[in-house]
């Protein structure tokens, strides 16, 4: 990575040299006149504008690119304007190599549009009396004008009696000290001036080092080596960029096959064709990590969908195995849909790479075999110790390909994947935030374990299911309950979208005790104590006084109850798998993963 600068007449002079090209996964050309213009008043000012961020194309690294969107006119403005002296040349230019704007087009595409006159709409003036008035005050650009273009090329230097001047005669200096001059000089806008004539040239001086600013600019530029590698590469963008995007693996491998495949189409059809997909708002990246473990399977490569990977695959073979990539993965959000996972609410997208490469490498060996888990039980134990783990969101491509090892061994040698260590107890279960992977993990395993309404009794299989607060969430405001404990997973249940909108705020005294007189009333407690007892509620609703236990005082008994049922639950799900026993200092650090 090297630091470096150019001046403004470089970076015009490889803007219309095509040099300059901007990678098809950044978005389009997008800023506002407005931002223009403080972006240019900046440069006039010598403020910083940030650094662009540039990568020389390689052939290891080719991206599919386009030219900055400025349309480029012969003589707008004359090379000899965009020269600098000792340094330019012809011959320097057509051995410069092009490099790819990562970060930085915006800005690279305003200054072009302003300086090269090159808005496919709109010409640049600069109002010289707005400028030698207003400049003097701090984020005033409004000495920056636009005009629409006429049907010809031509363009006048000059408009409204000499005050506006086109912006790319700033950057001649001969050109634009007579112009500025002649203005002061003759223009009916100063008429002290004609008798005035040191305030003139003072005017004229003060105009010309404001052009001199901007002529002189320099801006920074860093430099990043494509031979450092992928995952570098995108570090440093997410790093420096100065709009906080991420750069993703899917944008780079768009512009690196573009046009053969063209996987932004690929990608676009595929959503159409398997909804689940979009519904999950799946990133096009893991249909390729998916297609990369079974080509490495099948070469007798370890697997591991790293960045670099996914950008060395053959384009043919991503043609090929797309679809069977794409269907796969598509099989496993389902799969986990059937665990409880919803799109506001999945654990980890991770695993279900891993087990729809692992279903795409034995279509591909076998493909009239409809695959089956050996033992579905088994595998929802392995998901679970998978999804409830602190962090694991941020697994690496490394347990990926883990992962694939070894649900293939289990499939080709009987060899069960381990489960691994779930550490939970009823503290820690309080403090888990609903952002973290485990609650939304907690969520499904919750939304597949309870398996009626808790008030109706009717079943939730295929139904419409909301995740309901027991003790309603303005009970923080109304009767002074802690919202993080009324946020907390134990107070969470699913329940029929219209139970839901039927209790709606209400307090569970008020409708476990309607519930509990309605079962006393028609002789199905039995039904009532089992069905609650499904739903993790505590107590016995057979006792007299049960439904008093739920008042606003009995809260925190609650929570402690209910989350001691739930991390029973959670046993009898993964097993010995769960480890309880944590210490304080154990609880702390988990909490805080």
């Amino acid at each position: 990575m090297q630091t470096t600068s150019l001046s403004l007449a470089d970076l015009l002079r490889r803007v219309k040299a095509k040099k300059l090209t901007v990678p098809r996964f950044q978005r389009p050309f997008i800023w506002k006149h407005s931002q223009v213009r403080l972006l240019v008043d900046s440069l006039s000012r010598a403020y910083p504008i940030g650094s662009l961020l540039v990568m020389d194309r390689e052939p290891d690294l080719e991206l599919h690119s386009r030219s900055v969107e400025a349309e480029i006119r012969e003589g707008f403005p004359p090379d000899n304007d965009l020269s600098s002296p000792g340094q330019h040349d012809e011959e320097a230019d057509s051995a410069q190599s092009e490099s790819y704007i990562l970060d930085g087009q915006q800005r690279v595409t305003s200054i072009a549009r302003v300086f090269l006159n090159a808005d496919r709409e709109k010409l640049y003036y600069f109002d010289l009396r707005k400028l030698y008035e207003a400049h003097s005050s701090e984020d005033d650009p409004s000495w920056i004008r636009q005009r629409a273009r006429g049907k010809a090329d031509h363009a006048p230097h000059r408009k409204e009696k000499n005050r506006l001047l086109r912006a790319d005669i700033a950057l001649n200096q001969q050109q634009s000290s007579t112009y500025v001059s002649e203005y002061f000089d003759d223009s009916d806008d100063f008429p002290d001036f004609k008798v005035d004539r040191a305030g003139a040239r003072e005017a004229t001086a003060k105009i010309n080092g404001i052009f001199e600013t901007i002529r002189n600019y320099k801006v920074p530029v860093v430099s990043l080596d494509a031979h450092q590698g992928v995952e570098s590469i995108c570090r440093v963008f997410e790093t420096i960029n100065s709009t906080g995007t991420r750069l993703r693996t899917f944008d780079l491998a768009v512009a690196r096959f573009f046009p053969n495949p063209d996987l932004r189409k690929l990608w676009e059809d595929t959503l159409d064709s398997k909804p689940t997909l979009r519904e999950f708002d799946v990133d096009g990246e893991r249909v390729l990590q998916v297609l990369s473990l079974v080509v490495a399977a099948q070469e007798g490569r370890y697997p591991e969908p790293s960045r670099k990977n996914l950008l060395g695959l053959d384009p043919e073979i991503i043609k090929e195995k797309w679809e069977d990539s794409a269907d796969v993965l598509a099989e496993a959000y389902r799969w986990a849909e059937s665990q409880g996972a919803k799109p506001d609410a999945l654990p980890s997208e991770i695993v279900l790479v891993a087990m729809a490469a692992v279903q795409g490498f034995v279509r591909a060996n076998d493909a009239g075999a409809e695959f089956r888990w050996p033992d579905e039980v088994f595998m929802r134990r392995w998901y679970f110790s998978k999804a409830i783990q602190g962090g694991a969101a941020r697994a690496s491509n490394y347990r990926i390909g883990q992962d694939f090892i070894a649900l293939r061994a289990w499939l080709e040698a009987g060899e069960q994947p381990p489960c691994e260590e779930v550490t939970l107890n009823e503290d820690l279960l309080l403090r888990l935030k609903q952002s973290d992977v485990r609650y939304k993990s907690l969520l499904n395993l919750l939304g597949i374990t309870v398996r009626e309404d808790m008030i109706t009794g009717q079943r939730l299989d295929g139904a419409s299911v909301h995740d309901h607060h027991i003790y309603p969430r303005n009970a923080s405001k109304t009767r002074g309950l802690d919202l993080a404990r009324l946020d907390s997973i134990c107070n969470r249940i699913p329940i029929l979208a219209e139970t839901n909108q039927r209790v709606g705020e209400g307090y569970p005294e008020e409708y476990f005790d309607e519930l509990a007189s309605s079962a006393r009333r028609n002789g199905t407690q039995d039904g009532l104590r089992r069905r609650l007892s499904d739903c993790l509620i505590p107590g016995d609703p057979t006792e007299a006084g049960w439904a008093s236990r739920f008042d606003c005082d009995g809260f925190e008994r609650f929570c402690l109850d209910r989350a001691a049922l739930i991390v029973a639950r959670v046993r009898e799900v993964v097993g010995q798998s769960l480890k309880s026993d944590l210490s304080e200092d154990e609880v702390a650090e988990q909490a805080s993963d």
